[in-house]
């Protein structure tokens, strides 16, 4: 079980456990402060908060249920019984990872080699080009792509380079405006509500 695992089961118990009672007096303070609150000007809201967080530190604090140690123990008990080979690479055993990558290194060697004793009589000029006549539609898009390329240097090369560094400060300064705005915007709209 990962740490993640774990607390999500140990969150699950949590919200499984019935809703406690407020403790004796807690709602007639409550009222009392509502009242208050009510009768003079409205609060700013640093005072307001300060109010709720006085109220709810003087709750008392909650205990856990008796069986949820034993739960979540049973659960780590549990993760460690399972046996290595059904967790991650990470827990297996360094011995058998490194049997693990030998034999996959030589396995993969093996398919190389094959590969090569097969396709080692082949004729390397008629494969190029069957693939040649198969793939000519890459081949003019390859070309296309560099053509592409070409004349766009071309034409970059052509601009003055105060013009493509005056451009570049024009847009720069073009979003430093649109963020500006944004905040001020914010700021007007959303801050005071």
């Amino acid at each position: 079980m990962t740490p993640e695992e774990l607390e999500q089961f140990i969150h699950r118990e949590l919200r499984a456990l019935p809703p406690r009672k407020a403790p004796a007096g807690f709602e007639a303070r409550l009222q009392a402060a509502i009242q208050e609150r009510t009768v003079r000007p409205a609060l700013s809201p640093e005072r307001l908060e300060q109010l709720v967080h006085r109220e709810l530190r003087s709750l008392p604090l909650r205990r856990a249920p008796r069986s949820l140690e034993a739960r979540v123990l049973a659960a780590l008990e549990h993760q460690a019984a399972v046996a290595w080979y059904h967790k991650s690479w990470s827990y297996w055993p360094a011995a058998v990872r490194a049997a693990f990558l030998a034999f996959a290194t030589a396995v993969t060697g093996g398919v190389l080699a094959a590969f090569y004793l097969v396709f080692n009589g082949v004729d390397t000029g008629a494969l190029a080009a069957a693939a040649g006549a198969r793939l000519g539609f890459f081949t003019k898009l390859y070309h296309a792509a560099v053509w592409t390329a070409d004349f766009t240097a071309n034409v970059f090369g052509s601009i003055p380079s105060l013009w493509l560094y005056g451009g570049v400060a024009l847009v720069a300064a073009l979003y430093a405006t649109f963020f500006g705005l944004g905040a001020a915007a914010y700021r007007t709209l959303y801050r005071h509500n």
